[in-house]
């Protein structure tokens, strides 16, 4: 299945952009310093990532940090994929805020309007039979938790100018 394809397939529905976007939250508050929860904004900057496959692909534990991300793209000569990530966000807007919303509505995301922070629900049982998401689900669920504890070592200002976009 060609990578276009692949990617369509998998990021049809809001409903898998709100796991990985869940993932994300939990990544980022796990490993902050102080716990503190992401701000909304940073959601679309994940989403815009992690939604695209070759931009997700060097999102790896093997990787330190999210400068060390940044400069696999200028090693790599693909500059230009990397300053995609602006448009990336405006494309993926819509999709975004749909993801958002169903992760808040199934309970997996609570937004505090008083600091505009997305909190994790944490969840303590194992999903029932049949309910368990597939492995490539999973795979992109563990790239945004990844994505996630890069980001939470950043300030948001530090994190727009890593990933060269205006938010």
């Amino acid at each position: 299945m060609s990578n276009l394809v692949e990617e369509i397939r998998i990021w049809n529905t809001p409903v898998v952009g709100s796991y990985v976007l869940w993932r994300f939250t939990q990544g980022y508050t796990d490993h902050h310093s102080e716990g503190r929860p992401p701000v909304l904004l940073l959601h679309f900057l994940a989403s815009a990532i992690l939604t695209n496959k070759r931009l997700s692909d060097p999102v790896t534990n093997l990787r330190k940090d999210l400068a060390s991300y940044a400069r696999s793209f200028t090693d790599k000569k693909d500059v230009d994929l990397f300053l995609s990530i602006q448009g990336r966000v405006k494309k993926t807007r819509l999709y975004t805020l749909s993801s958002i919303d169903l992760a808040i509505q199934h309970g997996l995301l609570f937004l505090n309007p008083e600091d505009a922070c997305l909190y994790p629900k944490n969840l303590s049982g194992k999903p029932s039979r049949g309910m368990t998401p597939k492995q490539s689900v999973k795979s992109l669920g563990n790239k945004a938790e990844t994505l996630g504890k890069w980001f939470s070592a950043y300030p948001v200002s530090q994190v727009s100018t890593l990933l060269k976009v205006v938010l």
